[in-house]
């Protein structure tokens, strides 16, 4: 069932013509730097490492500091001054952009509608802008005063469109499965293709002018997803998918389990999602109990750090380089006391946990394609698939976010 919808904003809910917004971007933005050391290069190098950002693939690095670190030693200058110098811009001459976007009415009567029907709602735009500026281009739509569940942008993303890995991060930020949650996008190849390579439904935006879906701009090609046969449940105009949508996405059926491919994608988002949850965390709040039975976000962490070192990792490689194992039951909850979790360093269990997950997608991404059928036999679940196991780890990864995410609130407020 469909809890959540997941809208891109250029496009979509506001009508934006790159090709014409962007050259009016930079021009506003050189006369805003103009007087700077190094100002003849300022469109250049926030090209380059814009780039950058959009070929990030690490699920720990957040896109904004990517940018930082190829723009800030390419200008000489120091990400506190040049981040005060954009923030001023957006807050001033960034405005004089409205005139060249176009409001859609269709974008508050779908929200209204979304927001009343008890969905959770998300801006998932290409996150390679700041807040500040998507928050100006969403008051040019008129919806900037939706609480939205997340608006994705280049500081709280590790991934851009159109890695499937950005979706899978939404997801893990939302703890929604993929069948729980429609994309709407108007770019084939940066919103169709990558949520449907995740099995995640989607409904495209497209004009009669739309550009042809059979030719792969070169990021799509980059992000490798040739292989993904993307079958939206409907398309149209705004217009077409407000009207679409009160009578289509209750009834919307089961979409099926995700395809083998979407595993590694879905296990990097995963952990995107724990480094984003946990990112400029107060020291003295991770060894924190939010109750004296139940555990601090550092013991979360060690959980995870040795449920995928000591289970998950050794099951992968069993099941693929073993015909039809054994699998036996794991007890992991009583480790937390056993090996003191509560003395450790929860930044440390993070790094670790997090590269053990990033062995297991190596691991996984080097297999064939047909890996995913290999069969095993579980203690307590009998007969299953390599899928299936896999299946679990993201289960185990979703009861673990959303406890991240209750206990930093409840140590917050």
């Amino acid at each position: 069932m469909i809890t959540t919808l997941l809208f891109d904003l250029d496009d979509t809910l506001l009508g934006n013509d790159m090709g014409v917004f962007l050259p009016a971007y930079f021009q506003t933005i050189t006369e805003h730097f103009a007087g700077e050391p190094r100002a003849e290069r300022l469109v250049a190098e926030m090209l380059n490492a814009t780039r950058a950002m959009m070929a990030n693939t690490d699920p720990a690095r957040v896109l904004l500091d990517v940018f930082s670190d190829c723009f800030s030693p390419a200008m000489g200058w120091t990400p506190e001054a040049w981040m005060a110098k954009f923030d001023a811009y957006y807050a001033g001459p960034y405005g004089a952009l409205e005139p060249l976007t176009t409001r859609r009415p269709a974008a508050r009567a779908i929200l209204d509608w979304a927001f009343a029907s008890g969905y959770d709602v998300a801006i998932t735009t290409g996150p390679v802008f700041t807040l500040p500026a998507l928050r100006g281009r969403l008051r040019w739509a008129g919806v900037d005063d939706y609480a939205f569940a997340l608006v994705t942008a280049s500081t709280n993303s590790h991934f851009a469109k159109p890695h499937p890995e950005y979706f899978a991060e939404v997801l893990g930020r939302l703890g929604r499965r993929p069948e729980q949650a429609l994309v709407v996008g108007d770019d084939w190849h940066k919103d169709i293709l990558p949520a449907a390579a995740l099995g995640m439904p989607t409904y495209w935006i497209n004009a009669a002018s739309a550009a042809d879906t059979g030719t792969a701009p070169q990021a799509a090609r980059a992000a490798r997803l040739d292989w993904v046969d993307a079958q939206p449940v409907g398309q149209g105009t705004l217009d077409d998918f407000a009207a679409w949508a009160p009578a289509h996405v209750p009834g919307l059926p089961e979409a099926p389990v995700p395809p083998g491919r979407a595993y590694p994608y879905l296990l990097a988002g995963s952990l995107a999602a724990l480094h984003g949850t946990l990112a400029g965390l107060p020291a003295p709040r991770w060894p924190t109990r939010p109750a004296p039975s139940e555990w601090s976000l550092t013991e979360i962490v060690c959980h995870l750090r040795d449920v995928e070192r000591e289970v998950n990792l050794p099951r992968l490689r069993t099941v693929v380089e073993n015909n039809n194992p054994f699998i036996a039951g794991a007890d992991t909850d009583p480790w937390a006391t056993e090996r003191d979790y509560g003395a450790q360093s929860g930044p440390e269990a993070l790094i670790a946990f997090s590269a053990a997950r990033q062995e297991a997608i190596r691991f996984l991404r080097a297999q064939p394609a047909n890996i995913w059928s290999r069969t095993a036999r579980h203690a307590i679940f009998g007969p299953t698939l390599l899928s299936e196991i896999v299946g679990w780890v993201l289960d185990h990864d979703r009861i673990h976010l959303d406890q991240v995410r209750q206990t930093k609130k409840r140590l917050t407020h």
